[in-house]
């Protein structure tokens, strides 16, 4: 569907000569991946507002998305499957938020400790299909380590002053990552082809 889309789209930005021909391939990649991303956005964004939990989404996807991008872990290995398990991921957290129960938010800290030590022995996981130079490893680990610090600090923050949700929500952001890591290095130690970031 993206696929097609975009290629419509940088076939007409080369007719009108608004992109060389030999680009064709560079934009239409972009194009495709910006309307898969905002595709799944917008389907967060109704999943939230379906729930009448859409501030506690964002505040979420902000913690998770950027953490996410520099940890690495599991992918799948089609668009739709990506799709639906981002959006899997979406609906779980926030049955998490509705019907746990208020006192579970009191371990939040606990959570994001616990999180934030194995994330920090195990990120980046990078995939069979995108291994990375010892360079980029090195810049990951440091991107996810600075993200891992800040939202830890926020947890702790935000439960000292009795910000108890926003500490819980931060917290499930590094929960979260964590699982993905995990599923991500356990697929590159069993399967042939896939390898883990030493």
């Amino acid at each position: 569907m993206f696929g097609k889309a975009s290629k419509s789209l940088a076939n007409k930005l080369v007719k009108k000569n608004i992109i060389a021909k030999e680009d064709f391939e560079v934009y239409q990649f972009g194009m495709e991946t910006f309307l898969m991303k905002a595709f799944h956005i917008i389907s967060y964004l109704v999943i939230g507002a379906v729930f009448f939990r859409l501030p506690e989404l964002l505040v979420f996807l902000a913690a998770f998305i950027p953490l996410r991008e520099s940890s690495g872990g599991y992918h799948a290995g089609t668009a739709l499957k990506c799709y639906v398990m981002s959006c899997a991921t979406v609906i779980s957290f926030l049955c998490f938020l509705v019907f746990l129960p208020d006192s579970m938010m009191e371990y939040s800290l606990v959570l994001a400790l616990a999180a934030s030590l194995f994330l920090f022995l195990i990120v980046p996981v990078e995939t069979g299909n995108k291994p990375l130079e010892d360079a980029e490893r090195t810049y990951y680990k440091s991107k996810a380590g600075f993200i891992i610090i800040i939202e830890f600090g926020l947890v702790l923050i935000f439960r000292m002053v009795e910000w108890k949700e926003l500490s819980f929500i931060l917290a499930l952001s590094l929960g979260y990552e964590l699982v993905i890591a995990l599923a991500g290095f356990y697929v590159n130690r069993t399967i042939p082809g896939c390898k883990h970031v030493e």
